[in-house]
């Protein structure tokens, strides 16, 4: 079998992502009708503002009121992601010595002949560490049961953004590997959302997840997609005309165990491992905005490793 190219597993992330938005597990409206419907937005808020001027709304004193009240709430949320980041800096310990131990664990889980009753593998260092949609990842390291990367993300559109590691091992059998695959993720960061004061209510929303996507694509075309999820954490801001604009935020930290079974890889086809945090992100009006940091601090997602173990026995395998 020929050796991967990272210029082709880019390519067959992006062929997999570009699918999978055609079939979405998160159903959400059109994203391609949002912004006819921020213009259409935009426009009545003009003819409302003037309605009001001439009824003798003092309009500028009730705009600078709505703006010091969204500053305050910027400031309050600004200090509880600086707690968020000395906390982080705090647990540094703990939580690598947890990721460190869990690694560990799924390493030995997997050497064990007593467990698996057919052979198991440990992939302890990603292949490639990349982003979808390209975004700026500021710092990353693909190194044995220590691998992360640091980012920080902002967007006024309403967007998916996937970071992910991924892995991937030939099947070297010339049958069919059924295989159980296992990981851990982590995920320490600071979740904002800021919705604008407009006449009209609009939202601003992020949610993060943790995904595991197993998917086969070489020497074949890519196909067959797995897919585990966990929830990391989220926030939302709404902002209207009676109540102002809204900024929220929330703080992530969390560690958590994806695993996905049954998935048959032909024979002399590569299997490819993807474990990344997916943002799906929401916003009504062009001045909001979200933004999701795992770059300040201590803040970092991380991946130490995949493990998977044959569930039946190839021709082979026992060799």
């Amino acid at each position: 079998m020929k050796e991967i190219s990272t210029a082709e597993l880019k390519k067959a992330i992006v062929a997999v992502e570009t699918e999978r938005l055609k079939h979405p597990a998160k159903f959400r409206p059109d994203r391609t009708q949002r912004a006819g419907l921020q213009k259409s937005r935009k426009e009545s808020e003009k003819a409302v503002s003037a309605f009001l001027r001439k009824a003798g709304l003092d309009l500028k004193g009730f705009q600078a009121l709505q703006e010091r009240r969204s500053a305050e709430l910027e400031r309050m949320v600004a200090k509880h992601k600086a707690d968020a980041i000395k906390l982080a800096a705090s647990r540094k310990g703990t939580l690598y010595s947890s990721i460190a131990a869990q690694s560990k664990a799924l390493g030995d889980l997997a050497s064990r002949s007593d467990f698996f009753p057919y052979p198991s593998f440990t992939l302890d260092t990603p292949f490639l560490i990349w982003s979808i949609p390209l975004a700026d990842i500021s710092d990353s390291a693909a190194v044995p049961f220590g691998s992360f990367a640091k980012f920080k993300f902002k967007t006024s559109q309403t967007i998916t953004q996937k970071v992910g590691f991924y892995f991937y091992w030939p099947n070297p059998y010339q049958d069919y590997a059924v295989i159980n695959a296992a990981t851990f993720f982590s995920a320490t960061g600071h979740l904002t959302a800021h919705a604008p004061w407009t006449f009209w209510s609009n939202s601003s929303e992020v949610y993060a997840y943790a995904d595991f996507n197993l998917w086969f694509g070489w020497p074949t075309a890519v196909t067959s997609s797995n897919c585990a999820s966990a929830f990391l954490g989220s926030t939302g801001a709404m902002g209207a005309g009676t109540t102002g604009g809204d900024t929220q935020g929330t703080s992530v930290s969390s560690g958590v165990s994806l695993n996905t079974t049954m998935f048959a890889v032909p024979p002399n086809t590569v299997v490819v491992f993807e474990v990344a945090i997916e943002l799906d992100c929401s916003v009504d009006d062009s001045d909001g905005y979200i933004e999701a940091d795992f770059e300040s601090g201590d803040f970092r997602i991380a991946c130490p490793v995949v493990v998977f173990s044959l569930l039946n026995s190839p021709p082979g395998a026992m060799a």
